[in-house]
């Protein structure tokens, strides 16, 4: 099979999560024999190719799927996405976006089938392939999409995280017992409540991720609320050893954004590991199961005591069984394979 994969122009200026699924996917399909490439629009042809799969449901790349299906092409959709009341109540920005965003919100709510890009694109797909169960809850009550139309393909994770020490982030940063989070500097991903969390605790905080352009002013907010026992670190390259060193080295890694599906670098930790603090928000709760302790990320009360509750547990290997059983990008290749095959039979 020859598969094209494609994703909203602007994704890697800023590369996170979802940005390191479709490398990974695309890796771990290569290994298994399937050619898979990268969308150029100077040089591609979609006639080329056997299947169209789109990561990321923006309205961005419902262009390029609408000329795939014009063609009779086979589209695959992975949507990544989440919504609800509580993460458009605390949007940050103005009071009036706010409100736009809680509007929007109940309008999905309570008229699906109200048309939008998103909509559109959910229905041009002949597969649309969530990454949990719970996404795929939400996309067909928020969308009014059939379910018999979704196959759940899970999130993945390199199995050498399972190999990681801390020897070499304890020897480049000299600090111990520290509470970790890894992630892009964001609103959404709520690192000000985190910081508010772990203040006046006596606990380290190192916060490992780059300002999203855009939200430079939430940045400042959160190095000017930091006090001295908040380290940030510029962003780390995934290949990096010394991210895998840090998941190992801290005493809790914390996932606290307000909603994440599931949330790569806490499976990444878990794989190492770390003892997790996760948020409630999206769909943690079908990857982490009773495995780590959950947060509010609206109330920075709830992630303190979830952060002191993880600590007090005893490190267990019981985590780390869970995700090499059930949440390698082995795995991931081999439903992704199936996905595609069924679309021809």
């Amino acid at each position: 099979m020859k598969i094209l994969f494609y994703v909203y122009p602007w994704a890697f200026q800023s590369p996170g999560g979802g940005e390191i699924m479709l490398l990974k996917t695309k890796e771990s399909l290569e290994k298994n024999g399937v050619e898979v490439k990268l969308f150029n629009q100077w040089e591609d042809r979609i006639s080329d190719f056997d299947v169209l799969h789109v990561f990321g449901s923006v309205k961005d790349c419902l262009g390029l799927m609408e000329a795939a299906k014009s063609q009779k092409a086979r589209i695959v959709l992975s949507p990544i996405f989440w919504s609800t009341l509580q993460r458009a109540i605390h949007e940050y920005g103005s009071f009036d976006y706010k409100i736009k965003m809680v509007l929007r919100h109940i309008i999905k709510v309570v008229f699906p089938i109200v048309k939008s890009s998103r909509r559109k694109m959910l229905e041009v797909a002949d597969v649309v392939a969530p990454n949990s169960a719970s996404e795929a809850r939400q996309v067909a009550r928020l969308f009014a999409i059939n379910k018999s139309k979704m196959k759940v393909v899970p999130l993945g994770v390199d199995e050498r995280f399972s190999l990681a020490t801390p020897n070499e982030f304890l020897s480049k940063y000299k600090i111990n017992d520290f509470v970790l989070s890894v992630g892009r500097i964001e609103p959404r991903k709520n690192q000000l409540n985190l910081i508010k969390a772990v203040k006046e605790t006596g606990l380290r905080l190192v916060i490992i991720g780059d300002p999203v352009t855009g939200y430079e002013d939430y940045y400042n907010k959160c190095k000017a609320l930091a006090g001295s026992n908040v380290l940030f670190i510029n962003r780390l390259q995934h290949e990096d050893s010394l991210l895998a060193s840090a998941y190992a080295a801290c005493s809790v890694f914390v996932l606290q954004g307000w909603f994440e599906t599931p949330g790569l670098v806490a499976l990444e930790a878990g794989l190492a590991g770390a003892r997790l603090a996760v948020t409630n928000g999206g769909s943690t709760r079908d990857y982490f199961e009773d495995f780590v302790e959950y947060l509010n990320p609206a109330s920075w009360c709830s992630i303190r005591k979830a952060i002191m509750n993880a600590l007090k547990k005893e490190k267990s290997d019981e985590l780390k069984k869970h995700i090499l059983n059930n949440f390698l990008w082995e795995k991931v290749a081999e439903e992704n394979i199936k996905l595609y095959k069924g679309l021809f039979i």
